[in-house]
């Protein structure tokens, strides 16, 4: 059954357009109390004169969805995932117990999300899949939680949804609700970014690419030099050595087998 928005607030910031595709649909926490209209409260605060520099595409409580950003847009939720994510708020607080995610309000509030969740899922070829800070750094696509992005690219400081997020009781529940659309994760075509999601790059190359780029070098000990976006001499660099570890033509030149080899080995740490 699909999951109607019960109303759209727009939010005050967020970006116009997207020129990449949805990768990650990520978990937040809304930090305010469990209450009825708790969606609806957080949705107009991302659309008063006072808004934060913040805003979700959705807001979730125990019997609403607020939309906030509409999918073709980006929001301003969690830097590094920005540009190719949906993210999702919900009620409660990072802080919850595993009891606190089990009482009835956060059942109701579980369900609804995980059907909007199966939706996009659904609909961007994502695999029901949890990422952990390294999958968002290799590439890899699927649901994740703002903790998982803080950790992956070091740009923010949030701990949500929390360590007690009953991860793998939400991804059932998403399977569930897409049923037969549901594809499992060991075969699902769409694990990683597409070919054209993985360009070539090279020197005088700059932008969020090369700074994925960047940090999977770093990752795997072949220095980058400064994480800043841009392909300058120490990045080359670091691509020539991560060429000839894995065996590859040696050029400096980040292709798709560059790219394979580092996502590939990202996958067996």
């Amino acid at each position: 059954m699909a999951v109607n928005a019960t109303s759209f607030v727009q939010a005050r910031n967020y970006t116009r357009g997207r020129s990449n595709a949805i990768d990650v649909l990520v978990i937040h926490t809304m930090e305010s109390p469990e209450k009825p209209d708790t969606a609806e409260s957080v949705a107009h605060w991302f659309a008063g004169s006072t808004a934060p520099q913040a805003s979700a595409h959705y807001c979730i409580d125990g019997n609403s969805v607020v939309q906030c950003v509409r999918d073709e847009d980006v929001s301003w939720a969690a830097p590094g995932a920005n540009h190719n994510g949906l993210h999702f708020e919900h009620a409660g607080r990072a802080a919850q117990t595993k009891h606190d995610w089990s009482d009835e309000y956060s059942k109701k509030m579980l369900d609804l999300s995980a059907q909007l969740v199966a939706e996009k899922c659904a609909e961007h070829h994502i695999p029901v899949v949890w990422l952990r800070a390294a999958d968002l750094r290799a590439g890899k696509r699927g649901i994740t939680g703002h903790v998982e992005v803080s950790d992956a690219f070091k740009r923010s400081d949030h701990r949500d949804p929390g360590t007690q997020f009953p991860v793998e009781a939400y991804l059932e529940l998403v399977r569930e609700s897409m049923g037969e659309s549901h594809v499992p994760e060991e075969v699902h075509r769409a694990r990683v970014k597409a070919t054209e999601q993985n360009p070539t790059l090279e020197e005088g190359a700059h932008g969020y690419q090369v700074k994925r780029l960047q940090r999977l070098l770093a990752d795997h000990h072949f220095d980058p030099g400064t994480i800043d976006g841009i392909f300058g001499p120490n990045t080359k660099k670091a691509v020539v050595a991560a060429q000839k570890t894995h065996g590859l033509n040696a050029n400096g030149i980040a292709s798709d087998m560059t790219w394979h080899a580092l996502i590939a080995s990202e996958t067996k740490t």
